[in-house]
């Protein structure tokens, strides 16, 4: 069983983060909430986020998985303003998801949940970590993009560097530690990650205005952040890329 109501805005921010990586997942509902775990196809990223059920507006739910096709989420969302509330109500004996939006009502078939890649969490402690502001991350992304496919992170114990370097040309973003909200690395620890995915990820996380990141020495990196003002949690994991010789 399942019925909630959900702010226009909490939905697309779900939507954003999940199809940053698939484009169907399954949804794990419980008494407290709804949980998700997806790796994209290439297996380079992962996503776990929880929604604690003060994220709803209503919320009831009992322990069962949901297939759900995020193109059809982002249809509903399409007939929705900010501001609505939507109606959402899965009807486990036709194996559909309804979905009402003002007069509309969308009754939307589900995906068979055994079908859905149901991902194990690599247990990944980073010895690094730094708290940047979204506004300053997003500004050393840009300078990036233009420059290379890809981006080396560096935690020292001052400072946190982004650095970006193409065959003619390079970018380099350096935050010192007096303007990081976070930084704790004891010695000097970098990888190299793939640039669209860590562009996409971060320009998918809309509420907060801060992540965590977790850097190791050729280390998947970890990335923290808050969804539905605080209610919820994320964290993408992304493998690290390894620099040849």
């Amino acid at each position: 069983m399942f019925k909630a109501k959900i702010k226009m805005e909490v939905l697309r921010e779900l939507v954003e983060v999940i199809s940053t990586l698939v484009s169907e997942v399954k949804l794990s509902i419980s008494k407290d909430g709804i949980g998700v775990k997806a790796v994209d196809p290439s297996h380079v990223a992962m996503l776990v986020l929880d929604l604690n059920k003060s994220a709803f507006e209503e919320f009831a739910g009992e322990p069962t998985e949901i297939g759900v096709d995020i193109e059809k989420l982002k249809e509903v969302l399409r007939l929705s303003k900010p501001g609505d509330i939507l109606d959402l109500q899965f009807d486990g004996g036709k194996n559909r998801l309804v979905i009402k939006v003002g007069n509309v009502t969308r009754h939307m078939s589900i995906v068979d949940p055994a079908g859905i890649t149901d991902p194990k969490v690599p247990n990944v402690s980073p010895p690094g970590v730094a708290t940047v502001k979204m506004d300053e991350l997003r500004q050393g992304i840009r300078g990036s993009e233009s420059i290379s496919d890809h981006v080396t992170l560096t935690l020292e114990p001052e400072a946190f560097t982004m650095h970006s370097e193409g065959e003619t040309d390079r970018v380099d973003m350096r935050l010192g530690k007096e303007s990081l909200p976070l930084l704790e690395s004891k010695e000097s620890v970098k990888s190299m990650y793939p640039l669209d995915f860590f562009s996409s990820m971060v320009k998918s996380i809309t509420s907060s205005d801060q992540v965590t990141l977790h850097v190791g020495n050729e280390y998947p990196l970890k990335i923290e952040f808050d969804v539905a003002g605080g209610k919820g949690k994320g964290r993408f994991l992304l493998a690290p890329r390894v620099e040849e010789d």
